[in-house]
Order: C-alpha cells, then sequence, then structure tokens
C-alpha cells in the first residue's frame, strides 16, 4: 500500500501562535481591531497588499507562505528567494 505524503499548511491562526502573538496582541500591533483579524482567520476578508506585507514581517514569514496560510492558490508562483543587499 502506498503512503501519501501530506504536506501540511500552517493556518493563520497557527502562524500568529507561533510568532508569540495571541490574535488580539496581533491585532494591536498592527492597528487593527480584533474582529478583522478574526475575519482573516475565518477567510471572510482579505487584507490589502500593504497590511499583508506587514503582516508577513510581523510573522516573519514569506508573502507566499502567509498567502498560502489564507487558502489563497499559490500554484505557479516561484518560491522566495532571499535578495541579497548591496554592499555600499
Amino acid at each position: 500500500m502506498k503512503e501519501k505524503l501530506s504536506t501540511k499548511v500552517d493556518t493563520l491562526k497557527s502562524l500568529i501562535k507561533s510568532a508569540g502573538y495571541t490574535q488580539k496582541a496581533f491585532a494591536k500591533e498592527l492597528g487593527l481591531s480584533l474582529s478583522v483579524v478574526t475575519f482573516y482567520i475565518a477567510g471572510e476578508k482579505l487584507p490589502r497588499i500593504d497590511r499583508f506585507l506587514e503582516m508577513a514581517r510581523k510573522l516573519k514569514v514569506s508573502p507566499k507562505k502567509l498567502a498560502m496560510s489564507m487558502n489563497l492558490d499559490v500554484s505557479g508562483i516561484p518560491d522566495d528567494v532571499p535578495v541579497k543587499k548591496s554592499q555600499k
């Protein structure tokens, strides 16, 4: 019998917890109400792109990982590649 490989995708809720935030503290960190973050977690609303990027920064995850946690289709999008900062 073949065993299926499972690819576990973290949920937004688990990313918030893994980053050391409560939902309420994460909302406050972003300057949002708890209800807005709850809507994001439930998939009832999506954040604006600037807020989405700020969420990725606060959670210390790539935008692609954050998108996957919000059940967004990222198929065909290349994996994130670290950008090298130029030296002056």
